[in-house]
């Protein structure tokens, strides 16, 4: 016998799928509360209700993270009703047609002017430029269009906080959810709901407050807490696993942050394990005071030897970008050529330093982030950065502590994040 409707969800998720009858509708809350499950169900039964000729459109941060966190969901609820492709940024529901597309930067917005659409569902909504949430709302014009988001909370000054939750001059409904509401997942495994609540704990006050209890709050104080309080935990002679055998690294990255007058630039070696299961922050190198380019290429081709000599290669390495990087990028490139050296130094990919910093956050929680102790600055880079004051998800850059090295050892990995990233934002 098929369950009930009361058996599958609970109390917010059944009231979502019977009281869903604004334009806005907006599921916000903890991690694993279940939004996006009930939100792509509904989704699902508002498509399949519309016009057989309508249009509809999908959208996240990237095309990656909707496919990772809603596309292969979708199929499992509804089979053969759904089918996508991925390089065509399109698909099918219920025979509707379905855009898919990712709205990552400023520039998202052209993407989809000029569409005529009969409903919008976007994942993580904060993840979201402002710009294109405007455009999007002006592209729901067909009778009955609605639009149905999902999202964590973020900072109570963020936008979707201001303009949506709490403007009460605009069509929407809120729906806020936390992580206790999820009773089924209790109920089928404790030990992982246990461990989850645990984990988001450890990462700091800020982030149990918003993943788990679904608030809108400020991060304040220490960013990463749980390294500062328990530095040993992290902290390794050598680079070996829990059989004492020498780690083989599947990637080898060099982060480069190059130093402008006040800061220092720093060179930061990341392994990664096989499976992406660990990171490594293996070697570094430091140039206090102001530098030539000749001597940043020097040193570099000396760091550079030095970690092929003790762990046999170097895969990736990634610059920092803007108007000095480009310029030494460039030249660093053209000494490695001249001297034979195969590697070629690629632009970092920054994204937003919030994704930076929850990645690494993640990777303590998990116990998946490690450090030779011989890399003192990554080590006192950990435990001197801060919030700053009243800004939104923003790390205090004064000088009192070492945002260089934590720059240049983001880069380093921020390019594999999607590989890193085991269930950091569950829904």
């Amino acid at each position: 016998m098929s369950k009930s409707l009361k058996e599958m969800l609970n109390p917010k998720q059944i009231d979502f799928m019977l009281y869903d009858d604004n334009r806005i509708n907006l599921l916000t809350g903890s991690v694993r509360s279940g939004k996006t499950y009930v939100s792509l169900l509904k989704w699902a039964v508002f498509v399949g209700s519309m016009p057989e000729n309508s249009e509809f459109l999908m959208t996240g941060k990237t095309i990656t993270s909707l496919k990772r966190n809603c596309l292969g969901l979708l199929q499992e609820l509804v089979g053969d009703n759904f089918k996508y492709s991925i390089s065509q940024k399109s698909g099918t529901l219920f025979g509707r047609r379905i855009w898919l597309e990712g709205a990552n930067d400023d520039r998202a917005e052209s993407k989809i002017r000029g569409m005529t659409l009969s409903g919008a569902y976007v994942d993580e909504l904060t993840q979201i430029p402002e710009d294109f949430y405007r455009m999007l709302l002006s592209r729901l014009s067909m009778k009955g269009a609605k639009l149905y988001a999902t999202t964590n909370p973020d900072t109570p000054t963020h936008w979707v906080k201001v303009d949506i939750i709490d403007n009460e001059e605009i069509d929407k409904k809120v729906w806020h959810f936390t992580f206790d509401d999820n009773e089924i997942l209790k109920a089928e495994n404790q030990e992982y709901f246990d461990n989850l609540k645990a984990e988001y704990q450890s990462m700091g006050e800020v982030y149990y407050q918003r993943f788990i209890l679904g608030l809108w709050v400020l991060a304040e104080g220490l960013i990463y807490k749980q390294f500062a309080n328990n530095s040993e935990m992290f902290i390794r002679d050598e680079a070996k696993d829990e059989n004492g055998n020498k780690i083989n690294f599947l990637i080898v990255s060099i982060g480069i942050d190059y130093g402008a007058s006040q800061s220092k630039t720093t060179f930061k070696a990341t392994g990664i394990t096989p499976l992406f299961k660990q990171v490594w922050t293996i070697d570094e190198m430091t140039l206090v005071g102001v530098h030539t380019p000749e001597d940043i290429y020097k040193r570099f081709e000396e760091f550079y030897k030095r970690i092929v000599d003790r762990y046999g290669k170097v895969t990736h390495a990634y610059g920092d970008y803007g108007a000095l990087g480009e310029v030494l990028t460039y030249g660093l490139n053209r000494y490695l050529q001249q001297h034979g050296i195969p590697l070629k130094v690629d632009d970092c990919i920054k994204g937003q330093i919030i994704d930076r910093i929850e990645l690494d956050l993640h990777l303590m929680a998990q116990k998946r982030r490690f450090i030779l102790k011989e890399c003192n600055y990554m080590v006192e880079a950990y435990k001197g950065a801060v919030w700053e004051d009243g800004k939104e998800n923003v790390r205090l850059d004064d000088g009192t502590s070492d945002i260089d090295s934590l720059d240049a050892h983001e880069y380093s990995i921020f390019p594999f994040y999607d590989k890193l990233l085991l269930d950091i934002r569950g829904k």
